[in-house]
């Protein structure tokens, strides 16, 4: 399933590019994530009862491996939609 995102990407970007990263993670599992992009370009919006946060986060990254190895690092956090 990598290889056929990898080619995606390939496919559309030009690296380094900036990528947009979209998630919808539970409230309290905010920090985890944040602390796993390590970026400042994010965009936090709570749900309307403040269970879940939808986050956009912008990352320059200088490659396809790099989107994947991101996408790998935060797979393990209880609760998290990549989008």
């Amino acid at each position: 399933m990598h290889e056929k995102f990898k080619a995606l990407l390939e496919e559309n970007y030009v690296w380094p590019a900036e990528f947009h990263f979209k998630f919808i993670v539970p409230t309290e599992q905010i920090e985890a994530l944040k602390a796993l992009l390590n970026t400042d370009k994010i965009e936090l919006r709570p749900s309307r009862n403040q269970t879940y946060t939808s986050v956009n986060a912008w990352m320059k990254l200088a490659s396809s491996d790099e989107v994947v190895y991101v996408y790998e690092k935060v797979k393990d956090i209880k609760g998290l939609i990549a989008l």
